[in-house]
């Protein structure tokens, strides 16, 4: 008995002592510019926030500090063509749309390995920043864009 309360001890003290507390280092935002926090669920103005050159600042995905490739979304009223390393790899067509879950961007791209980005993505959007959540709850991926003033 007493060396099973020993062992209890020496275990909790070694859990203890041996826990290094980490804590995830997230960019600080201006909370009026999360697109996680503000957003707009009004589709005509995300029909006139959406359109312009987006930059991929943040990936979130269940692998530990994912890498963040060189992606830029440009977006006009009808298209959205994905740029990486400043080369155009994809232009598809879209749509907003309205559900009871928010709004979606449904667009006409055919899976690929490198197009995740634009496939059928729930909507987080405010004036400088936007979210796209392809299924974050579920393990999928989401990505986060900030807009690139020209």
């Amino acid at each position: 008995m007493k060396n099973l309360a020993l062992s209890l001890i020496l275990l909790v003290t070694w859990g203890i002592t041996g826990c290094n507390k980490t804590v995830r280092v997230e960019p600080e935002l201006d909370p009026k510019d999360d697109p996680l926090k503000v957003y707009t669920q009004d589709l005509q103005q995300a029909k006139m926030w959406l359109p312009g050159r987006w930059k991929l600042l943040k990936v979130y995905a269940m692998i530990p500090n994912p890498p963040v490739p060189n992606v830029e979304l440009v977006i006009d009223e009808n298209h959205i063509s994905l740029m990486q390393d400043g080369i155009q790899t994809d232009k598809v067509d879209f749509e907003i749309i309205k559900t009871d879950h928010g709004l979606w961007i449904r667009t006409n791209a055919q899976p690929r390995e490198d197009n995740w980005y634009i496939r059928n993505p729930g909507l987080y959007l405010n004036q400088n920043r936007m979210y796209f959540d392809l299924g974050r709850a579920t393990d999928g991926p989401a990505y986060e864009f900030n807009r690139v003033n020209e």
